[in-house]
């Protein structure tokens, strides 16, 4: 069990490391010239690879279940927002960067590089009282229809159409440090090329978790854009949010 200062394992990744979907992408360059720029001062060298801080002004967390990862920050003079995880042969890995509260906000970003296999990247956060843990996947899967998940109706953002599923995770860590009860909350997509500056409305999803997930929503606890690789993955995102 983790302490509550460190990012908590996502327990589906546990129940769903049978029953992973295979995800791949090719590497791409990273597009500096699509990326909208934000102020920075210096850039910051020091690699974590568990925990949570700030970078930049943007909120950063990691967990490492097993293998090794790191997430540096090699564009951050230039892209306050960015961020690269490299990662091989990892039991789980779960990273990104982002806000702490988070909020309705329309979240921007630009994938410049992702190599190697991986199962998620997108939106991941969570809320307190009720406790919700949720996904927008703009990029791979979230298994979610086992052990009493159901699939609740679509949601149409941003040009796409997203499948809006629920499922209770019972007695598994989570943000608080102590396991427990909590839903997942997955809006499941996952079709997009990375190809220049992308959008997520993230008022749609979560008005239609509020109105259709029959838990409400909560109070904000952390949102980032990230990663998610389990089941001995290898392999390396670069990406700015902002």
């Amino acid at each position: 069990m983790k302490n509550n200062q460190f990012f908590s394992k996502t327990a589906l990744s546990c129940s769903a490391a049978f029953m992973l979907l295979f995800a791949s992408c090719s590497k791409e360059t990273l597009d500096e010239e699509a990326i909208v720029p934000s102020k920075a001062s210096s850039a910051k060298v020091a690699a974590f690879s568990n925990g949570q801080g700030t970078d930049h002004g943007f909120f950063t967390t990691m967990y490492t279940s097993s293998g090794s990862s790191d997430m540096t920050f090699p564009y951050a003079n230039q892209y306050a927002g960015n961020f690269q995880i490299n990662y091989t042969n990892v039991g789980d890995v779960v990273g990104g960067k982002g806000w702490k509260p988070g909020a309705a906000r329309t979240i921007n970003y630009n994938v410049g590089s992702l190599t190697g296999s991986y199962d998620f990247v997108g939106v991941y956060g969570w809320t307190t009282s009720p406790l919700i843990e949720y996904y927008v996947v703009e990029k791979g899967f979230i298994p979610w229809n086992y052990g009493g998940g159901s699939s609740v109706n679509n949601v149409k953002s941003d040009g796409h159409t997203y499948n809006f599923a629920k499922h209770k995770q019972v007695n598994q860590p989570n943000i608080t440090g102590i396991n427990g009860d909590f839903w997942q909350y997955i809006d499941n997509w996952g079709g997009q090329a990375f190809n220049g500056n992308k959008s997520i409305n993230m008022t749609t999803h979560i008005n239609n978790w509020k109105s259709k997930g029959g838990q409400g929503f909560g109070s904000y606890d952390y949102q980032v854009f990230g990663l998610e690789a389990f089941g001995n993955k290898s392999g390396s995102i670069n990406a700015t949010v902002w």
